[in-house]
Formats: structure tokens, sequence, C-alpha cells
């Protein structure tokens, strides 16, 4: 949740990060069974990447898998850089605050005395707690206390050999769009109210006017106020369906939102996920569908069919109705009934969207 409580546009600051897109891309290639809309590209660039350029990547996989590395996404203004000033900034970023961010990645979460270097009972525990949560992130984890800049140093180098890779011809592809869509944020905070400008990014957001405060529709529950830190909004092609809020102690907030056509085939929320496939458990209702599949029905004829009476069909169907499964419209005398087949084929991807957001 945001609490935009009190803030104004120059509290925020829209641009584009193409360190923040080449993150989204590495999740996509760590994780691709719960990316299917991306086969494609994936097939076009995992297909050409070096071997050893695969090696490093599954290496550092937990820095962009389920919990996306803050150090990922723009730290100070301004936005819009390059990829290689993003990687030079993070090269001389502080060294405590490197390891804080980087242990609470490879951990999986933000957890207390993530700066693992002050003290020697914290970093073993710190090494265990990884290790017990997967092989390769104890092996980070070892990796980060035992020589924190090496450790840096060659994860900026696996940075820079995808951008040699893929990276830099996907930005030139994607770069100007984002700059577009950031370009049409920026007017929007000129024109709109902050809490107006945060729903608009995201299909999943809800807001209050007071106090004024921005949710979304995310498994993790915590609180960002924006009038202590600023906030950046950053728009990604790769993220989807993820949007994703880092509103780590001490950084600008960020808003990591999607960029694509959610516009022309928004994501339905959870309450509607769970009514359509609650719709189409009962037995008669699934079977309704069946019916109505191939073409428009009438009442009787379902009824007849079915051999049940017309006021069950009618019950039935006013069930479908109500979470958008079904249509129904009147032609002369008749009542006929349509199926909405793409929302049945969808639900599968919206049951994995939902639960992926």
């Amino acid at each position: 949740m945001l609490d935009a409580e009190g803030a104004d546009a120059s509290d925020f600051v829209a641009g584009t990060s193409p360190l923040a897109e080449l993150l989204a891309c590495l999740h996509v290639l760590a994780e691709p069974e719960h990316h299917p809309e991306s086969r494609t590209w994936l097939a076009r660039v995992g297909g050409r990447l070096p071997g050893p350029l695969v090696q490093e990547l599954r290496y550092y996989a937990p820095m962009w898998a389920r919990y996306r590395c803050r150090l990922f996404f723009p730290l100070r203004k301004p936005l819009d850089r390059t990829l290689h000033d993003e990687l030079d900034s993070l090269l001389g970023l502080d060294t405590g605050v490197f390891v804080r961010l980087a242990a609470n990645a490879i951990r999986g979460v933000v957890f207390p005395g993530a700066n693992i270097l002050l003290n020697a009972s914290e970093r073993r525990e710190f090494i265990k707690a990884c290790e017990r949560r997967s092989f390769s992130r104890g092996e980070l984890a070892n990796a980060l206390v035992d020589d924190p800049e090496s450790f840096r140093t060659g994860l900026v180098d696996t940075l820079y050999h995808c951008a040699e890779a893929f990276f830099d011809e996907e930005w030139s592809r994607v770069g100007p769009r984002l700059g577009d869509v950031a370009a049409r944020v920026r007017e929007q905070l000129r024109t709109e109210s902050a809490g107006a400008v945060l729903t608009s990014v995201s299909p999943t957001a809800t807001a209050t006017q007071q106090p004024a405060r921005i949710s979304y529709d995310k498994l993790q529950s915590a609180r960002g106020t924006i009038r202590d830190r600023g906030c950046f909004l950053v728009p990604t092609m790769h993220g989807w369906p993820h949007l994703i809020l880092k509103l780590d102690e001490g950084l600008p907030l960020v808003v990591h939102f999607i960029a694509g056509d959610w516009e022309q085939r928004p994501p339905v929320s959870q309450s509607l996920v769970r009514d359509r496939l609650s719709a189409i458990s009962e037995p008669a209702r699934l079977e309704l569908c069946r019916h109505l599949l191939g073409e428009p029905i009438t009442t009787s004829e379902l009824a007849e069919r079915m051999g049940i009476g017309e006021p069950q069909v009618s019950r039935h169907l006013r069930r479908l109705r109500e979470v958008g499964l079904v249509s129904s419209q009147r032609e002369g005398r008749m009542v006929y009934h349509r199926l909405h087949a793409e929302l049945l084929l969808n639900l599968g991807a919206d049951v994995l969207t939902t639960v992926m957001r």
C-alpha cells in the first residue's frame, strides 16, 4: 500500500530504467514456466545465450527470481540514464547498502540485521537461513559474506555480458516505447492528483480519498509513505504480469508498472476469478456451458436437453451471467443464451496471472 497523503507532483519522478528492464528479462529467463506469454521472446533469446553466460545466470538467479533485488531499480535521481551509467552507480554504491539489499534478495525477504558485515553471529544465521531455502541461495550467501566487493564485481560483469549477448538489442527495441509511456505519466502528474496517477498505472489498484492511500493486488502486505521518500514510476514491457513495489527503508519508493496491452485485455480481480471457478465447478452449470459452446440456445431447449426443469436452468444461467460467462439476448419472442468461450479459454491464464501478481 502507498500512502499518498500530502504528496504532490514534486514527490514523483517518472522515467525509464534499462537496469530494471534487464531485471525483468532475467526474471523471465529464470522462471520461463511462469511466463507463457514470452515463449517467442524466450525462444529467440534463450537459444543464443553463450554457455558460460547461462551458467552465470543460474548462479545469480536468486537475485531476480521470486524476490526482485532492489539494487536493480533506480536508487537515486535522475531516471532515463543508460545501462552503463546505472551499472557504474551500482559499482560506486556504499558497501553497506549494497550488502543489505543483496542479502535481502538472496534470502528472499526483507529481514532485520541485513547489514551482515557488522556481526559474525548474524552472518552465520543469514547463511543458514539461505541454505535452508536452497543450495544456490546458500552458495550466494557465502560468496556475499566472504568478499562483498568480488561478489559485486562478478554480478556487474554478468550484467554487462547480458547487455552484449541480448539486452542492448532488446533495449533499442523497447526503450523508446517505455520512454513514451514515462512521458505520458509525467504529463498526468502535471494535471492529475497523485492518487489518480498511482491508480491509473494498474487495473488492480484501489484508492481511498481520506486518507489518500492506494492499494495494489499483491501477496505481500507493506506500506510506504511517498511524502517521506519520494516515488519513482518506472514502466516495464517484460515485467508482465508483475507490478513491483519496492518500499525498502532509506530509499525512494518504486512502482515498476506494466506498459503492455492490459488496456486491451485487463486482468480480472481475484474475486472474479474465484467466482468464475466456483460457477463452473457445479456439474449442471458446467454441462450448460458444454451445450452453449456451439450455438445460442433458449431456456426451454436447454431444459429439454438436460432433462431438468426450466426454473433450474434459469437459476444456473443467472449465476453464469453474474460472472460474465454467459449473456442473454431477446430475438423476437425468444431469449437466446450465449457462452463467452474466450473467457473460459482465458480462465487458466487469469488464474496464473492472479497467483503471480
